[in-house]
């Protein structure tokens, strides 16, 4: 998909999300309206949005300060930045020590630890798809 087809694709799903009559989920859990989401739970649907269509910084700018608007973007981010910092400090917590004295991206990690199970050879855990057995 080139460039400008994500640009319209991010430009329609939010411009959907603001005329839909679904529920959305709040970070709390709380399933609401899109006009009656608060600003940090537009955020990260916009950003979602963003990140699947792959737009551009200035053109994620432009739609989140056209929904949102200037006055509630700034407490939105941060505790959008607060809630995930959260988040991935817990996601850290159950994985084993990498032995490792710099910090390591969180998407590394759970690649190596992948990568050894992969080379490992074990079985797939239960519930875990094996494949066509014959």
């Amino acid at each position: 998909m080139n460039a400008r087809h994500r640009l319209d694709g991010f430009r329609a799903l939010v411009e959907d999300h603001r005329n839909s009559s679904h529920y959305f989920e709040e970070a709390d859990g709380r399933l609401r309206l899109w006009r009656d989401l608060s600003p940090q739970g537009k955020l990260a649907y916009i950003a979602s949005d963003a990140a699947l269509y792959d737009v551009p910084f200035n053109r994620f700018d432009e739609a989140v300060r056209d929904v949102i608007g200037n006055a509630a973007l700034a407490e939105a981010a941060l505790r959008m930045v607060l809630r995930d910092a959260q988040e991935f400090r817990s996601l850290d917590g159950l994985l084993p020590p990498d032995g490792r004295t710099e910090s390591t991206p969180l998407a590394e990690r759970f690649k190596d630890i992948l990568r050894q199970h992969a080379d490992s050879g074990r079985e797939p855990e239960h519930g875990q798809d094996r494949g066509i057995e014959r």
